[in-house]
């Protein structure tokens, strides 16, 4: 049989969910249904469904109960039941949930196409494997984008080589002049900070490793969060915090400890290893602010927040880090 569900079963505001991309012709038999029956069906049917890479198997309810694959659907007699030979641990998702977390739940099970259920459990639909191609292409292209701070200005990403010159400078632009005044700003900060360097010309040599450092961090709970937001919505921010911070708490710890004990063998005065180790850890816990909490602030006012990534995010990472580290320098070095 056919799936018969309506399209007022489908939730009004469908912008952005399964629901709207699913598709709802594809082979379903009931739970009595033998593998002969299943092979009369689809040889009666097959130009009917948009996909045959498995049969869903579904109660009187029309509860999903498994599914069998085409090609183990061939392996058995035609005699036996299919629900003695059906994969009863389900991989599925709500019609609530988007496109982005469909091709993410494909790509984790290795699945082919993703089942589509109300929260009773009723099949409505399925995701084809065509369609979850299409929509990670998009999402990884779209991250990519906006990683090198390139945003929608009226033109498409495919068409660049036909847009106006004037059109490619400004889209790309508006993050890099944000990124220029920023380093000037910077600048301005290790300018405040002369007399603590003057101290020990050492310190300004270690600058790009402590922003290195952090800004890796940084990017790293940056790609995390946009891809757990894309994915579940409806994160729990809080708990999602706190092993955030745990995690980057260790993170600058252990390399903190590996920087003060190399610099240690390296360097004679005592007071330089310890602002270093001091300095990284502070600086490497900072990069939550970059990599976590803007992204989760575009994502509460509606907007990508892969959008806070690139040139933006870089430069604010950057000037937090000298900050910290000037500061415990100008706070430890007598």
């Amino acid at each position: 049989m056919k799936t018969n569900v309506e399209n007022n079963e489908f939730p009004h505001d469908s912008h952005s969910i399964v629901s709207k991309i699913m598709t709802k012709e594809f082979p379903v038999v009931s739970v009595g249904a033998t593998i002969g029956h299943i092979e009369q069906l689809l040889l009666k049917n097959i130009s009917d469904f948009d996909t045959v890479n498995y049969i869903y198997v579904v109660d009187e309810a029309g509860i999903l109960k498994g599914v069998l694959s085409i090609k183990e659907l061939f392996r058995k007699n035609k005699e036996t039941e299919v629900e003695k030979v059906m994969i009863r641990d389900l991989i599925k998702i709500g019609a609530e949930a988007t496109p982005a977390m469909a091709a993410y739940v494909a790509l984790k099970h290795g699945i082919k196409e993703v089942p589509v259920v109300d929260m009773s459990g009723k099949l409505l639909g399925i995701v084809t494997g065509d369609t979850l191609d299409r929509i990670a292409y998009k999402e990884s292209r779209m991250v990519l984008m906006k990683h090198a701070g390139l945003g929608h200005v009226g033109i498409h990403f495919d068409d660049i080589i036909k847009t106006p010159l004037h059109q490619a400078v400004a889209h790309r632009i508006p993050w890099l002049l944000f990124g220029l005044i920023g380093g000037l700003g910077s600048a301005k900060i290790i300018d405040g900070f002369s007399s603590t360097l003057q101290k020990t010309l050492s310190l300004a040599s270690f600058i790009p490793l402590i922003v290195y450092m952090s800004s890796a961090v940084g990017m790293q709970v940056e790609a995390f969060i946009i891809r757990d937001l894309a994915v579940n919505p409806r994160l729990n921010f809080k708990k999602y915090l706190g092993k955030q911070l745990a995690t980057v708490a260790s993170i600058g710890f252990v390399c903190s400890l590996v920087l003060y004990i190399l610099t240690s063998l390296m360097i004679k005065d005592p007071y330089i290893p310890l602002t270093l180790g001091i300095a990284l850890f502070f600086a490497i816990l900072s990069s939550l602010f970059t990599g976590l909490f803007i992204p989760y602030f575009f994502n509460r006012i509606k907007q990508d927040p892969a959008n806070a990534s690139g040139p933006v995010a870089t430069i604010i990472q950057d000037t937090i880090s000298v900050v910290v580290y000037l500061t415990v320098a100008a706070l430890l070095i007598p």
